[in-house]
């Protein structure tokens, strides 16, 4: 936008009269104004050409082309400039006609040169602000045009890794069928490392592509009767190879079974996933993980917990926020997107539940997911962002 980066104090002065020509110039140059003259409407958008201009002056009566008509060719093709008009005997209606139709003022002949340099510096003023404000618009503009780019190319790649990574997944399960019982010590250790890392990787993809989802507002819960306790034992079942790779103990899951809500189970299982993911991130190894479930008076609770590191209280709130990482040097090492744990708040909040962090540091962590035990009609299209 080439039109942003112009001196706003460029001045046009549009009249016939020669003599106000010279005294308007003589007058504004003084105060370091940039002033160029043309001496009717016509003239004036030939001058036009040859650059912007923040403000004008312009008379109403003049030949060829009289100063409504400027006006008119000034508001349609040089929105940000700002318009003043000369006003003279017999010219008031005029003038009252112009401001209605986006002249910024209008200044009577004959002038004070004091009020004249005023109303100038005003709209050189008013015409910074226009170009800021234009230049903001311009920006968020671009912001917003590379922001959908950046959500479709990660939506794509995203899509494309799904296609190899299935292969890799039926592959291994091939493998593992088909070999016998591995016992050679480092076989065992590699197929692990392949296990643990190719779990790993799925669930970021599945997170990237949930993240995409949500923010597009089409990742949208199917309710069901489920049972949170088969939720759970399966996404344990998931992650074992992790637990493996982390020797990290897993404990069975505890509480009512079964412990039967309304719910999407796939998105549910996203959230037991990332918890669980989490968990194994930052547990350090011969370290435990555990799921436990128990009823309340409308719902039921839902808890993963770990022996862990911690998380500082000052933290507890903004961990779920997207892109949000408690100590950049631990999620460095233990790896992550940044993603997870947004995705499980907007999954929780779409089910009509809440978050309650019980951790401090050196002391493990509990994270509590309150849900409602059957949902209300009106959240059944609800799509939260994150």
């Amino acid at each position: 936008m080439d039109d942003i980066t112009l001196n706003p104090k460029k001045v046009l002065i549009v009249d016939d009269d020669e003599s106000i020509l010279r005294l308007c110039t003589r007058a504004l140059t003084g105060e370091g104004f940039e002033v160029v003259t043309a001496q009717n409407g016509k003239d004036a958008v030939e001058k036009f050409k040859e650059g912007e201009f923040g403000v004008v002056f312009t008379d109403l009566t003049m030949p060829v082309m009289g100063g409504q008509e400027l006006l008119k060719h000034i508001k349609k093709n040089h929105r940000l400039t700002c318009v003043n008009i000369f006003t003279g005997a017999g010219t008031i209606e005029g003038a009252v006609e112009c401001m209605r139709l986006g002249a910024c003022d209008y200044i009577a002949k004959p002038f004070n040169l004091d009020e004249l340099i005023a109303m100038a510096f005003r709209c050189a003023e008013h015409y910074s602000h226009r170009l800021e404000t234009e230049r903001l618009k311009h920006d968020i503009t671009a912001y917003e045009e590379l922001d959908k780019l950046k959500s479709e190319f990660v939506s794509n790649v995203s899509h494309e890794l799904r296609t190899p990574l299935f292969s890799i997944g039926g592959a291994l399960d091939l493998l593992l069928q088909t070999i016998p019982e591995i016992t050679d010590a480092t076989s065992k250790r590699l197929l692990d490392v392949i296990l643990g890392n190719f779990s790993r990787l799925n669930s970021i993809v599945a997170n990237i592509l949930d993240f995409s989802r949500i923010e597009k507002g089409t990742f949208i819960p199917s309710f069901e009767d489920v049972d949170l306790a088969d939720l759970a034992r399966k996404a344990i079942n998931d992650l074992h190879p992790l637990f493996l790779q982390r020797a990290i103990s897993i404990e069975p899951v505890s509480g009512p079974v079964p412990c039967l809500i309304e719910a999407d189970p796939e998105q549910i299982g996203r959230v037991l996933i990332n918890l669980l993911a989490n968990a194994i991130k930052f547990t350090p190894r011969e370290g435990k993980v555990g799921v436990a479930l128990s009823d309340t008076e409308t719902g039921v609770v839902l808890c993963v917990w770990d022996t862990g590191c911690g998380i500082a209280p000052q933290y507890h709130k903004r961990m779920f926020d997207r892109f949000y990482q408690v100590d950049g040097s631990v999620t460095r090492e233990a790896g992550g997107s940044g993603i997870g744990l947004a995705i499980v708040k907007a999954i929780v909040e779409m089910h009509g539940g809440r978050i309650r962090v019980e951790s401090q540091l050196g002391k493990g962590t509990r994270i509590n997911i309150s849900l409602p035990r059957r949902q209300s009609k009106e959240r059944g299209g609800d799509s939260h962002g994150i």
